[in-house]
């Protein structure tokens, strides 16, 4: 979102990010994700949490124009559309207000050492230099690390047993991400408007993008898990 925020300018479209978790993890984002063209924010407590509808986390954006009125209630999901998800926010704000994107601007020649450095300080989570954030649990920050691991192998070799290991750890790694979320009531298990079941439905179109992409190579003879990790958990 910074980026695509950075290509429009505050001047055309102003990109917020409203943390519904505290004041804490909305700055831990902003550090992570060197936010400066997005608006990052945070609700001060529960009663502020959106009433009637919202969108959470890969599900879409809320568009509204600058009188407060909504053009989108929800654009399409990432993980559900891909690529197709952010041309989708793009063609609305071009129907609907005529905004595109600003043009590339030609930046003035500078010495090798300052370009080295602004490499380093916005790389992001494509990055081979990029290092995964502790999310300050051990447990989750080692099965972080090996899914990280798994996938990095996955790009370097994609074929059958390097996703099937994939498929493995992310299935486990998200029953054990859900059930700590809800023994300790993180994200409001069982509300409306529930960060948690976000998070859950984030999971489990994950593992049906993966399990799709392997039933696609698999042997005739082979099986292939059928359930999510939320079927797993229940």
């Amino acid at each position: 979102m910074e980026k695509w925020a950075r290509r429009y300018g505050r001047s055309q479209v102003q990109f917020l990010m409203v943390c519904v978790e505290s004041a804490g993890v909305a700055l831990q984002f902003g550090r992570m994700f060197d936010l400066q063209g997005v608006v990052n924010s945070f609700i001060p407590s529960r009663g502020y949490m959106p009433v009637g509808f919202g969108q959470l986390g890969c599900s879409g954006f809320v568009i509204s124009d600058p009188h407060g009125y909504f053009v989108s209630r929800k654009t399409r999901a990432y993980l559900q559309h891909g690529e197709n998800a952010w041309s989708h926010v793009e063609e609305l704000l071009h129907r609907n207000f005529g905004i595109l994107p600003l043009p590339p601007q030609r930046a003035p020649k500078r010495k090798k050492a300052e370009e080295k450095k602004e490499v380093t300080e916005n790389e992001d989570i494509l990055s081979p230099n990029w290092v995964l954030p502790s999310v300050g649990v051990t447990s989750m920050d080692n099965e972080h690390e090996e899914c990280e691991e798994a996938l990095a192998l996955l790009l370097r070799h994609p074929d059958v047993e390097a996703l099937t290991k994939v498929m493995e750890l992310l299935t486990e790694h998200f029953q054990h991400e859900e059930s700590l979320m809800k023994a300790s009531g993180f994200g409001s298990p069982g509300e409306k408007f529930s960060p948690y079941a976000n998070h859950v439905k984030d999971h489990e179109r994950i593992l049906d993008i993966g399990f799709a992409e392997l039933a696609k190579h698999q042997q005739p003879n082979s099986s292939i898990p059928e359930m999510t990790c939320s079927e797993a958990s229940a």
